[in-house]
């Protein structure tokens, strides 16, 4: 049996052109986007603190909950500057480019990261877990959270 393929999905919105790839050569500057919306909501998360990986990892990954969380904490005492071979090598992706990209886009969809061009804005506090990300954790951590 074989099951229609949908060819018209795409990451972005129509009207949204997609950024071009990185080498491993290429550098990016990492920015603080601040958000007062979020940053004032009650049960905001600041995005370098432990809370960040214990209740974002199981949804959002690894690789991605580190990456948000160290360039958070770079990000918070202005622009930082990174090749994209240091991002892969810190964050244990070897010499991927393509790799790093897919991460960086990944915390793109999660509302995370904004990337325009050569630049990475990333959110200083994440938004309060909704309610389909809280139901993704163990029983366990949705406890601790719920308790918190």
């Amino acid at each position: 049996m074989t099951t229609p393929t949908d060819t018209t999905h795409t990451t972005n919105p129509p009207d949204t052109p997609a950024e071009p790839a990185w080498s491993a050569t290429d550098t990016i500057t990492i920015i603080a986007w601040r958000d007062p919306l979020v940053e004032n909501a009650p049960g905001a998360i600041i995005t370098n603190s432990d809370d960040t990986l214990v209740w974002y990892t199981p949804f959002l990954g690894t690789i991605g909950v580190a990456m948000a969380h160290r360039f958070a904490h770079y990000a918070a005492d202005g622009p930082s500057t990174w090749t994209i071979d240091d991002i892969a090598r810190t964050f244990g992706l070897g010499a991927s480019a393509a790799r790093v990209q897919r991460s960086l886009e990944r915390l793109e969809r999660f509302g995370i990261a904004r990337r325009h061009d050569h630049t990475i804005a990333v959110r200083l506090w994440l938004a309060p877990l909704t309610y389909r990300q809280r139901c993704q954790l163990p029983t366990y951590l949705a406890d601790a959270y719920d308790a918190r």
